[in-house]
């Protein structure tokens, strides 16, 4: 039975604790009196007591919590939360969001700092076209999945860095795009949306000649002789030239490969089963290097890395809703345990970090949206008081609203949940 879905737990784990250490420690900052930081859910194992405050361990692992004095506005003591100036309230409940964010950027800053494995652009300084959303301006365009982006409005291209920056640059506008194709230059005519994702495609490095390196043992693929080094002339009749076209050629084809290889002596063509073929994408050549940032440079990295990811997420999201998602779109604590458990078994540890800074900055942009039983949602009940200067909506009144948006958000989650199981039930994946 696989168990890497109990990832799941110290991922969502330190997610959580990292959040609330955000309220607990504004708070005691502010002033504001608290009562207790929990590691876990009750029942209570046990717990220290220190300075008046409970600092309890707790049975059920996943995640945390602070009690805060008055959070609901149901005390009289001078120093509950309920009592405290607006602008402290406000420090307290986007603290916590703020914090999901602070641990993403040091994810990825440590991540950068102790070597990253990236594609050597020396040797393949290329980027090509992997996906392509149906639809989408590179659709519109007549871009085919193995182009390679050779100019942008006559600039040079020679990474994904740069893709995305001149089609930004010329983001709404129709836009000469130069690619690849045949070993041949075709000019497209493209206009790119004004807002991510600019153009609808997925990249991925570009390399040519698409190259075999490394098989299997006992694998379909070398009992059929293909060996390290050959180069993949077509897939079942289908010329390729690049390793995206191969891949794309062969996840395309169904039954036996019939791929005409060159090697270091005469064509020949090899054919191999393809359930068990014994070689995929990864084991087509990209030269790889593992190259380490220094703290300052690390740290660009990462704020770039987040900032893409939170400018996705609205289009995301609007995605979701309308069902063009490609994936799931939104997933419940079943969702997020089958695609933890995926991710440990394809991208191990180093996976797991860039998943868990991914799921922080999600949860920093959904927690602070102006929903009732969010921390936005009580921003928002704070802002109202401010323009009613400084006049609180009564406090079994928002209670009201905070109550009855947790029993939607519940049935929303519930609906998501039955959905996630039915994946699990039927074998699919979330990872492509």
């Amino acid at each position: 039975m696989d168990l890497n879905w109990l990832w799941v737990v110290p991922v969502l784990g330190v997610l959580i604790v990292v959040h609330e250490m955000g309220h607990f420690f504004t708070a005691i900052w502010l002033g504001i009196k608290v009562e207790e930081f929990g590691i876990g859910f009750p029942p209570r194992l046990f717990a220290i007591r220190r300075k008046g405050i409970d600092y309890s361990i707790n049975l059920l692992p996943i995640g945390g919590f602070v009690k805060i004095t008055g959070e609901n506005g149901d005390s009289d003591d001078p120093k509950s939360f309920g009592k405290a100036a607006a602008w402290k309230r406000i420090i307290v409940l986007a603290a916590g969001s703020f914090m999901n964010l602070v641990l993403a950027l040091a994810i990825f800053t440590a991540m950068a700092v102790a070597g990253t494995r990236e594609v050597d652009s020396t040797i393949a300084p290329s980027v090509g076209i992997y996906e392509i959303t149906a639809g989408a301006p590179a659709a519109v365009g007549q871009m085919q999945v193995g182009d390679k982006v050779v100019k942008i409005a006559g600039q040079p291209v020679a990474s994904d860095d740069d893709i995305r920056s001149l089609s930004e640059q010329n983001a709404g506008k129709p836009t000469v795009f130069t690619v690849l194709r045949n070993n041949q230059e075709v000019p497209l005519t493209i206009t790119p949306n004004t807002s991510t994702p600019f153009l609808g495609v997925i990249l991925y490095p570009w390399y040519a000649p698409a190259k075999v390196d490394g098989i299997a043992l006992d694998s379909a693929a070398a009992k059929a002789g293909l060996q390290n080094g050959d180069t993949i002339l077509s897939v079942n009749g289908q010329p390729v030239t690049n390793n995206i076209s191969a891949k794309d050629a062969i996840q395309k084809s169904s039954g036996p490969l019939a791929l005409v290889v060159q090697g270091t002596s005469a064509q020949r063509t090899v054919t191999i089963d393809k359930s068990g073929a014994g070689f995929t994408l990864s084991n087509l050549f990209l030269p790889i290097r593992t190259v380490y940032y220094s703290p300052l440079e690390a740290l660009g990295r990462a704020l770039n890395n987040t900032w893409s990811v939170v400018a996705s997420i609205p289009t995301g999201i609007a995605q979701a809703i309308a069902g063009k998602s490609d994936g799931p779109g939104v997933t419940s604590i079943v969702g997020i345990g089958q695609i933890t458990g995926e991710v440990a078994q394809e991208a191990g540890f180093n996976g797991l970090l860039n998943l868990t800074a991914l799921l922080g900055i999600s949860l920093f942009m959904i927690n602070l949206l102006p929903l009732p039983a969010l921390d936005g949602g009580r921003l928002l009940f704070i802002l109202i008081e401010l323009l009613r200067g400084g006049r609180k909506i009564a406090p079994e009144k928002e209670g009201m609203v905070h109550f009855a948006g947790m029993v939607v958000l519940l049935a929303l989650m519930a609906i998501i949940t039955f959905f996630d199981v039915s994946r699990l039930f039927e074998g699919g994946h979330i990872l492509p």
